[in-house]
C-alpha cells in the first residue's frame, strides 16, 4: 500500500475512512464532518455553538498566528462569534524558551484580535517533529438559530471572494532563502506583512447579517481552486469560475514563479469564498464596499454536479477536481 502523500487527506479517505468513525449519533450535533465543511454546529441547551480543531504544520516564524487566525476563520464562516481558543503547542528537541515566548506572544495578540480567550491547552517538548506545531481549537457561538454552511449555494447563485488568492502560502514561503536573495528583504517583509490580512472574521461578520448570502467557505490547502471545488462538492453542485476575474498580489506571483508553484492552489487563508443570489447581490457588494473589504465575482454556481469549470488565464477551459497536496508542500521541499 502506498505512502499517503503530504498534506490534508484526500476527499476519498475523508469519507471512506475518516467519516466512517465518528462515535456514537448525537441528536444534538446539527451539522458534523463533511466534505468542505468548515466547523461543526452543536446544540448546547438553547444556544448554537460552533466547534472547529485545525493544526498549522508547514509555518515556523508564523506559526502562533495561524493556529488562532485559521480556527477562528472557520468559526466565523458558520455565522459564529469565535470566543474560546485552546492550543497544544508541540516543540521539537532544541527549542528554547524564546521560541515558547514568541509563539505564545503570537497567540495571545491574535486571540486578542478576533476577541477570543485563551481558555486552556497543552506544551511540551517531544521528538520526531522538524519544526514547531500548534494544533488549536476554536470554540464560538451563535445568534439565535441560523447559521451558514459551505453548500448552501443553489443554482444560479453568484460566486465570490474576498482579497486576493495564496495569502497563507505567500507569507510562509518568503522565509525561503531563494526569496530573499532574488528581492531582498524589504519584499520579504511585505510578504510577512499579509500575515495581518489572513483573518476573515471582519467579512464573515458583515455578511452573516445581510440577506441573500447562501454559503461561506475559507479558502486553505488547495488554494482557491480546491476551495471552490470544496464549496461545490459540500453543495452537490456544478461551478464555473474564470481565473482572469481572481486577483493574486504581485508578491504572490513573484514567490509562484521563483519556486515554480501555482498560486491558485497555493494554500489560501485570508480568502473567503461567499455565494449570493443575484437580486441581493448589488446591496451585499455595496455593504463590503462600504466597509473596505476587497472582493471580486469569480464565477457562478450551476445546477450540474459534474459540471465544475474553470476559464484560465490562457483562456481555455479546464475540470476543477478536488485538491491534491497543496503547493506550500512543493515549496518547502
Amino acid at each position: 500500500m502506498p505512502d499517503l502523500p503530504r498534506g490534508k487527506v484526500s476527499s476519498e479517505l475523508l469519507r471512506s475512512v475518516v467519516f466512517r468513525s465518528l462515535g456514537w449519533e448525537d441528536p444534538d450535533v446539527l451539522l458534523g464532518p463533511g466534505i468542505g465543511e468548515d466547523a461543526a454546529i452543536i446544540r448546547v441547551g438553547s444556544r448554537l455553538i460552533a466547534f472547529k480543531s485545525d493544526p498549522i504544520t508547514g509555518s515556523v516564524d508564523e506559526v502562533g498566528w495561524l493556529a488562532v487566525f485559521v480556527n477562528a476563520n472557520d468559526i466565523a464562516t458558520r455565522g459564529a462569534v469565535p470566543r474560546w481558543f485552546i492550543p497544544s503547542i508541540l516543540l521539537p528537541y532544541g527549542s528554547s524558551e524564546s521560541d515558547l515566548r514568541e509563539i505564545c506572544a503570537q497567540i495571545g495578540e491574535a486571540a486578542s484580535e478576533v476577541g477570543a480567550s485563551v481558555v486552556g491547552g497543552h506544551t511540551e517538548v517531544t521528538a520526531g517533529i522538524p519544526r514547531p506545531i500548534v494544533a488549536g481549537s476554536m470554540i464560538g457561538i451563535l445568534e439565535g438559530d441560523c447559521y451558514f454552511t459551505s453548500g448552501g449555494s443553489r443554482e444560479g447563485d453568484l460566486l465570490y471572494m474576498t482579497k486576493s488568492a495564496g495569502l497563507e502560502g505567500t507569507a510562509i514561503l518568503s522565509s525561503d532563502s531563494r526569496i530573499t536573495s532574488k528581492f531582498g528583504s524589504a519584499f520579504r517583509s511585505r510578504c510577512k506583512s499579509l500575515l495581518k490580512e489572513i483573518s476573515v472574521v471582519k467579512e464573515c461578520s458583515i455578511l452573516r447579517r445581510l440577506r441573500g448570502v447562501t454559503s461561506m467557505h475559507d479558502v486553505t490547502e488547495g488554494g482557491l481552486l480546491g476551495g471552490v471545488w470544496e464549496l461545490a462538492e459540500a453543495a452537490g453542485k456544478g461551478i464555473e469560475i474564470n481565473l482572469l476575474s481572481v486577483p493574486v498580489l504581485e508578491e504572490t506571483r513573484k514567490v509562484c514563479e521563483v519556486l515554480g508553484l501555482d498560486p491558485f492552489r497555493l494554500i489560501g487563508s485570508g480568502s473567503l469564498l461567499f455565494t449570493a443570489q443575484p437580486a441581493a447581490a448589488p446591496a451585499i457588494e455595496a455593504e463590503l464596499s462600504s466597509s473596505s473589504v476587497r472582493f471580486s465575482k469569480i464565477g457562478v454556481i450551476s445546477g450540474d454536479a459534474s459540471r465544475r469549470l474553470c476559464k484560465g488565464l490562457d483562456g481555455k477551459t479546464f475540470e476543477i477536481g478536488p485538491p491534491s497536496s497543496d503547493e506550500l508542500w512543493k515549496g518547502l521541499g
